[in-house]
């Protein structure tokens, strides 16, 4: 599947490292840094008013390594499911899995010091997506649920065996980008499955 038919996929993974390479470069040394401060799952801000933490940590990350795999996994699951759904449904999907996952995660560590960001909760939504598309594509049922369930099993099992990882995050994610896209109607379903019988390339 190529990447020019998922603008929304493609832009977001240019947005997730800009905002990580400025704001390391402004945090100067520091674990921190100012985009960090200002827009990560803190509990007591959120309690405090600042609610915009619940969508804007998904657009931040703590490593190199944390985005590079949020990155990896985003473009993996994205490009074939914003292809499948059209831009505009699949940012839909995207940001209620953002919000679900944040939701999820900020009433997890309510109550706590914990810091929260990065957008697996998002990414997690948009393999939920995936795992609806297999019901709905039976040619493909077997291959877009194996490209799902792998990958959430994985993540998964690594975030129980990790407490530094956002588990509630992740299954508020996965859970809220299912549901919404079992409801929001694919653009290009019925043409991938005629596609698909006659034998013709989808790309």
């Amino acid at each position: 599947m190529s990447p020019r038919g998922a603008p929304f996929t493609t832009g977001m993974i240019f947005l997730l490292w800009l905002v990580f390479i400025v704001d390391r470069l402004a945090a100067r040394g520091a674990d921190l840094g100012p985009f960090m401060l200002a827009g990560a799952i803190l509990p007591d801000r959120i309690l405090h008013g600042e609610w915009w933490r619940l969508v804007s940590y998904g657009f931040l990350h703590f490593t190199v390594v944390h985005i590079l795999f949020n990155s990896y996994a985003l473009f993996q699951a994205g490009v074939l499911v914003e292809y499948v759904y059209g831009s505009v449904r699949y940012a839909a999907i995207y940001f209620i899995a953002l919000l679900g996952g944040g939701i999820a995660a900020y009433l997890w560590t309510l109550g706590s010091t914990d810091v929260t960001a990065g957008a697996s909760g998002a990414i997690m939504g948009v393999f939920g997506a995936m795992a609806v598309l297999a019901l709905r594509l039976p040619p493909l049922r077997r291959e877009l649920a194996q490209a799902a369930f792998i990958p959430i099993l994985l993540t998964l099992g690594y975030g129980f065996l990790n407490s530094g990882i956002s588990n509630a995050g992740h299954i508020g994610g996965l859970i809220s980008g299912a549901l919404a896209a079992a409801f929001i109607t694919p653009a290009r379903a019925d043409d991938i499955i005629r596609h698909l019988r006659l034998g013709q390339d989808l790309w």
